[in-house]
């Protein structure tokens, strides 16, 4: 039974240690893109932006939640999915989780968890970020319990889409038509009262709005029921469509 209970642990162990191996590297990568977006849109831009914001806020105080969102959301999404792509169509080694007597929720478990891990420590080094470069900052507690929400979610989200690609071309088309439009239009960088009409309801949506929605609100320490229960959802529904990929599709 307690075999049975841990049989995700060695998929979670393997991605572990590929990442330690390339520790530096992943380091500087969940580092670079949201120092970016502070420095450019926090530093730079947002200095110019403080009346548009809801509530009176500054631009930075706006943009660093949605940046830690960003930061969970690509790591976490977009490292299990190129993982699971690699190990299916290239190295081939999936095919042994598959063949070992393991069920597909363990199977399932042990790539989202992959990814949570990835995502919440890429969203952890961006907060650590902030927390040294913007004085007086200084989120809630809570903050740690909803980046791990919303970090299984996006681990969820990646296994999805790692089991839906089938060359190196769907990988392009999942970059440019879900993950490029989530970053620019779920209100990370830019509030969803200041999109158009019909695009502030359309928003809702796609997955990663309610999200980061639940990431802001943990920076404040309250606890939005309505967006929670919305990421819930999605994450139920990449479960439900990941788990008949794995039992319809032979690898």
């Amino acid at each position: 039974m307690r075999d049975a209970l841990l049989a995700w642990y060695p998929i979670v162990w393997e991605e572990m240690v590929y990442w330690r191996r390339r520790f530096w590297l992943y380091l500087a990568v969940y580092t670079l893109s949201p120092l970016i977006f502070l420095l450019t849109f926090g530093f730079g831009v947002g200095q110019r932006l403080k009346m548009l914001m809801p509530g009176g806020m500054s631009y930075l105080e706006f943009l660093v939640p949605g940046v830690v969102a960003l930061a969970v959301f690509n790591n976490g999404v977009t490292s299990v999915t190129v993982r699971m792509f690699y190990n299916r169509l290239h190295f081939k080694s999936f095919e042994a989780y598959r063949l070992a007597p393991i069920s597909n929720f363990a199977v399932w478990l042990g790539y989202t968890i992959s990814g949570m891990f990835r995502g919440l420590l890429a969203g952890c080094i961006v907060l650590g970020l902030v927390l040294l470069a913007v004085p007086g900052f200084r989120p809630a507690p809570a903050v740690l319990l909803g980046l791990a929400a919303v970090a299984f979610f996006c681990g969820a989200f990646g296994v999805l889409l790692g089991l839906c690609l089938r060359s190196f071309d769907d990988q392009t088309v999942i970059s440019e038509f879900i993950i490029v439009p989530m970053t620019f239009l779920c209100g990370t960088l830019i509030p969803l009262e200041r999109l158009p009409g019909a695009l502030q309801h359309l928003v809702w949506l796609l997955p990663l709005t309610p999200a980061t929605q639940v990431v802001r609100a943990a920076f404040t320490g309250s606890f939005p029921w309505m967006e929670a229960g919305l990421t819930g959802a999605w994450t139920g529904l990449f479960f439900v469509i990941g788990m008949w990929q794995l039992s319809r599709r032979e690898d």
